[in-house]
């Protein structure tokens, strides 16, 4: 195992404690959800876009379009698992209306939670990736987004 792999694994549960200090997570629906869009879906498109812009920082890193910065990838991927973290309640039974959520989200739960489940390890190995170097940063990068990527190609519709 490479070693920033080995240093995510056994640091993730300090990771984990020093990330519950942060942010709270689904303080409300999402200001620009429309009148019409369940409580729950808004909150959970909120934090879509939470994870969405946290991600921007180590992509805009690996393309080149800004300087290496190992301390804004950790405050970045804190973000994430820290809204990661509230993912799995923000999906309960018959709230695909709305959204973009398949019905595969209900369909295959168990396969679901655990995509959800991989990407607080994949975000803390992408926050001490940062720590040992711009080709450890592009290689961590590219398992995290391939984990998003992978959640969307099955349980997202098309836009």
């Amino acid at each position: 195992m490479n070693g920033w792999k080995t240093r995510a694994a056994a640091g993730l549960a300090a990771w984990f404690a020093m990330v519950g200090a942060g942010v709270p997570v689904g303080a409300g629906p999402a200001e620009t959800a429309e009148a019409d869009t369940p409580p729950v879906v808004a909150e959970r498109q909120q934090l879509m876009v939470r994870l969405i812009k946290a991600t921007k920082v180590p992509r805009a890193m690996v393309k080149g379009e800004r300087d290496h910065d190992p301390a804004a990838v950790r405050a970045a991927m804190a973000e994430v698992i820290t809204a990661a973290a509230a993912l799995p309640g923000l999906f309960p039974e018959g709230s695909g209306e709305g959204s973009h959520a398949l019905p595969t989200v209900w369909d295959t739960r168990a396969d679901f939670d655990a995509r959800l489940a991989q990407i607080e390890p994949h975000a803390a190995a992408l926050a001490f990736a940062a720590d040992a170097g711009p080709d450890a940063l592009a290689s961590a990068f590219a398992e995290y987004i391939a984990v998003c990527d992978g959640c969307h190609a099955v349980y997202r519709k098309p836009e």
